[in-house]
């Protein structure tokens, strides 16, 4: 079942891509370093529970939830490449992880897998009452941008500002680490 929802998480970024509506344009050809500055941003807006538990797991964190961006800011950069080749299309049998963190850079929904799984399950189809014929219809997920917006390439007005506040959350979070490490030195010294 993990296979249908890895390939319905990579078929919603590929479309994404092509309809030029990521989330975030660091998204079409990521380094490491881009990806862990999407989340420490996806970690500054809030995370919902669920997403917060997909966190800690990828980036094995065993403390404080108040103090993963710390982590995250200190996590190898070479972590990210598994991402990052799969987000390139490198990888074509990633971990459940990736693919889980991958969900929720695209904004994938339903996520999490398992709500994904319920309501998948829930559209399934029984042909003729015979369950050896069953079929499945495939998930689609529901996309932000309409089909006349498509044909003209038009751009959702989320994908067309996510440079610009991608920007300017960056500069906020490297603005807040370069003080927190200068009250650090400052406090270090008394």
């Amino acid at each position: 079942m993990f296979e249908i929802f890895k390939e319905a998480v990579r078929a919603a970024y590929l479309m994404k891509k092509n309809d030029r509506s990521l989330p975030y344009d660091e998204l079409e050809k990521p380094s490491p370093g881009d990806l862990r500055n999407l989340f420490l941003l996806l970690m500054a807006g809030g995370l919902s529970p669920e997403d917060q538990d997909t966190f800690v797991h990828f980036f094995k964190y065993r403390g404080e939830y108040a103090e993963l961006d710390t982590h995250i800011r200190r996590y190898d950069l070479d972590k990210f490449r598994p991402l990052r080749n799969y987000i390139l299309g490198y990888t074509s049998n990633p971990s459940e992880d990736i693919v889980k963190m991958l969900a929720i850079l695209i904004d994938f929904q339903p996520r999490p897998y398992r709500q994904w799984r319920e309501n998948y399950l829930a559209g399934s189809i029984i042909k003729n009452g015979n369950p050896e014929n069953e079929k499945r219809q495939e998930y689609i997920p529901p996309l932000k941008t309409t089909n006349k917006m498509r044909e003209k390439n038009v751009r959702t007005p989320q994908s067309g500002s996510s440079q610009v506040s991608v920007r300017n959350g960056l500069k906020l979070l490297l603005s807040i680490g370069i003080l927190s490490t200068v009250a650090a030195v400052f406090i270090a010294r008394d």
